[in-house]
């Protein structure tokens, strides 16, 4: 008994040194953050870019599809990424792109690897617009999303 005690001891004593040692971290990582300077990439407020930082969802209409699409920041690289589906269809289509302040370029694929289609659009008014298009470009159909919308 006396055993588990003391080894339950131990581990209640390692999780208050990692606690401590967390908020040490996260004490520096504040007062760095405070400190440095803005980068001068930084996207413009209400930029699609800006929008884009996190991950949204926006519904509209492709061609004469209503679609809804998904995206968000890519994890350990620059880029987005995302998938959409038409209402009425349960395919989801894979998305990965760019996007420059209110421009968005992004390809599509049906299986994770060969491009299957791209989007070309930008922001205004709230409104994100453009044009699908297959690869080889001989099917083109427009396309708009907003935010959220019904």
């Amino acid at each position: 008994m006396a055993g588990v005690s003391r080894l339950l001891l131990v581990f209640a004593l390692s999780g208050v040194t990692v606690c401590i040692q967390a908020q040490q971290v996260i004490a520096g990582a504040t007062a760095t953050t405070a400190t440095a300077p803005v980068a001068s990439t930084a996207a413009a407020p209400g930029s699609l870019q800006d929008m884009l930082s996190k991950p949204v969802v926006l519904r509209g209409t492709l061609g004469g599809d209503r679609i809804q699409l998904s995206m968000k920041p890519k994890a350990d690289e620059d880029g987005l990424e995302g998938n959409y589906f038409v209402f009425g269809q349960g395919t989801q289509i894979l998305l990965a792109g760019e996007v420059d302040q209110n421009d968005l370029m992004m390809e599509e694929s049906h299986n994770g690897k060969d491009v299957s289609g791209q989007w070309e659009g930008s922001f205004k008014n709230g409104l994100l617009s453009g044009t699908w298009s297959t690869l080889d470009g001989s099917v083109t159909k427009p396309f708009s999303l907003k935010v959220g919308a019904p």
